[in-house]
């Protein structure tokens, strides 16, 4: 495999939490140019890579031009993502888009069309796909270790919504964001409901807001939050059966919590990530009697690869079973709008009603 040029697009946490060290462990890409709105961002992390001034640029199209990238990663805030993509697709470039693809279903829907004219892979960042634990649920899963699935309880609720001092920014405001944790959090949840299997045929939804008006980012004037803190949605499947997904940023003591929960007709899983740690449980056979659980050892093989290592063997025509590309991330999506519909409406409303409105 070649070795090829990474220019990223956004270096603020994510990417440097995430991205970058998985880039760096991987021996068949380089990370050759940064862009970045922020001066601050640009010097922060020009300097842990170590690039020349002339390799960092405060414009996506600057870096596009300068013949210094095979591929780019784009991880700017959501209402960025579809345009840039749009653009570095139209300059021949192959990319990987953090989630969710876009701020609505409509314009993830051109940027799938453009991937599809020019030919050239969108890759989705669905970090919760290449971790060892619902890697090896999905194997179990699919082996028919808990036979038929009737049910699926999943939950991601944190506290970051209540951190002291937190301001106004783009992650709270609905013109920038497309939502709150629907499609921040949401948006991981749905697309693992596919990674077990399932696909959706509607959802209900009732959503709301905890912290109402926060500080603005760079005055002392205050601006009301637009997105949602909370979020509950019911999803109906293809296959019959439902989804519950529970969200929120407003979870007092709660740093960072996970379920994912499958019950079938041999029995169940639960994946439980909690403040770092984690644990994959499983309750079959002579254990369903008095529902005891016990804990799962993950094999080595599952273990092995990374969301940017995915990407990277992407762009050498290389896709697994675990890898999301934009159809993906289209289904994801299309989940959080029909529940933001279903919430604004008061009704359930499917998935091809979405399709239908944007014929």
């Amino acid at each position: 495999m070649k070795k090829y040029r990474i220019g990223l697009i956004g270096v603020g946490g994510i990417m440097n939490g995430a991205h970058i060290p998985e880039y760096l462990w991987d021996e068949n890409c380089e990370i050759t140019a940064i862009a970045d709105i922020s001066e601050s961002a640009l010097e922060r992390t020009g300097n842990r890579l170590n690039l020349p001034p002339e390799r960092r640029f405060k414009s996506h199209r600057e870096l596009l031009r300068s013949g210094l990238v095979d591929a780019v990663d784009i991880a700017t805030p959501n209402d960025a993502h579809v345009p840039i993509a749009l653009e570095a697709l139209d300059s021949g470039f192959p990319v990987s888009v953090e989630k969710p693809i876009g701020i609505n279903f409509r314009e993830s829907l051109e940027l799938e069309r453009k991937s599809q004219e020019t030919g050239l892979p969108v890759f989705v960042c669905f970090s919760w796909r290449y971790r060892a634990l619902p890697r090896y649920m999905k194997y179990l899963v699919d082996s028919g270790e808990i036979g038929k699935l009737y049910h699926i309880y999943f939950k991601n609720i944190k506290d970051s919504g209540l951190w002291e001092g937190r301001r106004l920014e783009w992650r709270f405001q609905k013109e920038r964001a497309g939502s709150g944790v629907l499609c921040d959090l949401g948006s991981h949840l749905f697309d693992l409901v596919r990674f077990f299997g399932e696909e959706f045929e509607s959802v209900f939804c009732d959503m709301g807001t905890i912290v109402r008006r926060r500080q603005k980012i760079d005055s002392d004037e205050w601006g009301d939050v637009t997105t949602d803190d909370w979020s509950n949605v019911i999803c109906r499947l293809k296959s019959g059966i439902n989804a519950t997904v529970t969200l929120s940023r407003c979870a007092t003591n709660e740093k960072d919590t996970i379920e994912l929960y499958l019950i079938g007709e041999k029995g169940s899983l639960k994946f439980i990530y909690e403040n770092g740690r984690q644990k994959l449980l499983k309750c079959v056979g002579e254990d369903k009697a008095d529902n005891t659980f016990r804990e799962v050892s993950v094999p080595e093989d599952f273990k092995a690869g990374s969301q940017s290592s995915a990407y990277i063997r992407l762009l050498g025509g290389i896709k697994d079973s675990y890898t999301a590309v934009i159809s993906d991330g289209i289904k994801s999506q299309a989940a959080v709008d029909a529940a933001i519909k279903s919430y604004e409406t008061g009704r359930r409303v499917s998935i091809d009603e979405l399709y239908r409105e944007s014929l």
